[in-house]
């Protein structure tokens, strides 16, 4: 039996240097060829922003000093620079109006000796060129003493003029004229996603007006804080410790609410709250002409409807407000509202327990009239009430 390679194979030649040196010399081109590809080809495929550029090679809008701020040396297309100088021009208008405040308590030493000292520090916002100033209720709640801290540094001492613990406001006064007042927008203009700008003392008056920026998140966001119902403007702002009683300013430099909240859950971040500028701006005027605020009252007494209440009662819906008392000669005594009535909307708007009415109510005015949808029994019945003023 033949082998098959023994039959076909022969004994190779022996190749020549011309040969030789011919295939070393085609390897070595073949090997610049692949680098020389290779280096285009990977260039080609990365993405524009990781390009390496050269400060010594001008690049073509650099050689036009199209988009490029000679003031500033900034390179900012149009739309992007007045956005910029926008904010700028925001910050330089609202921020002297906001100013630091120290909370002085009482403190008792070993000895029982009493002394002042700083409880806590937070913001406010002139709001009165003559002195007054809004902040928040649990800025200065309890204070034996209040130090307020201009944009300057300058210390002066405040006063209480009134407080409102419902809206979580307060204004306070100091002795002293010609100050800065912020310029209050109205807040029922706001847009969800226009910028939103925080100026604040944050963690104290080591960063003394401080500055943030975000974006109106939601303009009338309705969370329970400890049992009671706030309606505020959420932004992604940062607003942290000491930021509580400055203010929240739009584009234009005027103030669209005043920072109060935000949440503390790990994990979430960028959730702040602040009390609408409207708001505000009623409360703060009740409270420096009259020295306190007059909410309007409907004269019932109530309790939320639940679903088991529902059942047990056997009522016509599971949620609202179930009357179970009217004052006598009241607003809604003299509308016809009667016990075991289930108030379900205000004007509308629908009502699922008591801190929501209570919150729906503020903001009505004293005479104002307003719509009353009840149930009673099975039957819906809508009924006209003229708030008056809480006696």
């Amino acid at each position: 039996m033949q082998n098959f390679y023994d039959e076909f194979s022969e004994k190779p030649r022996k190749p020549s240097f011309f040969w030789r040196g011919a295939l070393v010399g085609g390897i070595i081109v073949g090997l610049l060829l692949t680098a020389i590809f290779s280096y285009y080809f990977i260039t080609a495929l990365r993405p524009q922003g990781e390009i390496e550029h050269n400060p010594l090679i001008p690049l073509p809008w650099e050689e036009k000093n199209e988009f490029r701020d000679e003031e500033d040396n900034l390179e900012l297309i149009p739309e992007a620079r007045q956005y910029y100088l926008a904010v700028v021009d925001a910050v330089e208008q609202a921020t002297p109006s906001v100013v630091g405040i120290s909370n002085y308590g009482i403190v008792f030493d070993f000895w029982g000796r009493s002394r002042l000292q700083e409880k806590a520090t937070g913001s406010g916002v002139i709001i009165g060129s003559d002195g007054y100033i809004v902040t928040n209720y649990h800025v200065i709640e309890n204070a034996r003493e209040l130090v307020v801290t201009l944009g300057s540094g300058e210390e002066l001492l405040a006063t209480i003029i009134g407080a409102d613990p419902p809206t979580d406001l307060a204004v306070i006064k100091v002795d002293k004229k010609n100050l800065p007042a912020a310029e209050l927008a109205d807040s029922n203009k706001l847009r969800v996603g226009e910028p939103a700008i925080a100026i604040g003392n944050p963690l104290g008056l080591d960063f003394q007006q401080s500055v943030t920026l975000g974006v109106v998140s939601a303009r009338e966001r309705s969370i329970t804080i400890q049992g009671q119902r706030f309606t505020f403007i959420q932004t992604d702002a940062a607003i942290n410790d000491g930021n509580s009683g400055g203010a929240l300013v739009n584009i234009y430099g005027k103030v669209i609410g005043i920072n109060t909240a935000k949440i503390k859950v790990p994990g979430v971040e960028g959730m702040g709250f602040a009390i609408p500028s409207n708001t505000v701006r009623q409360i703060t005027s009740d409270l420096i002409t009259k020295g306190r605020v007059i909410r309007p009252w409907m004269g019932v007494y109530i309790s939320t409807v639940t679903p088991l209440e529902a059942q047990r009662l056997e009522l016509a819906v599971e949620y609202g407000v179930l009357v179970t008392d009217v004052v006598a000669g009241g607003p809604a005594y003299k509308a016809g509202l009667e016990p075991m009535d289930i108030i379900v909307a205000i004007e509308g708007n629908k009502i699922t327990d008591s801190s929501e009415l209570q919150h729906t109510l503020y903001k009505y005015n004293v005479g104002q009239k307003i719509k009353v949808s009840v149930f009673r029994g099975k039957e819906e019945l809508t009924l006209e009430v003229v708030l008056e003023k809480l006696p």
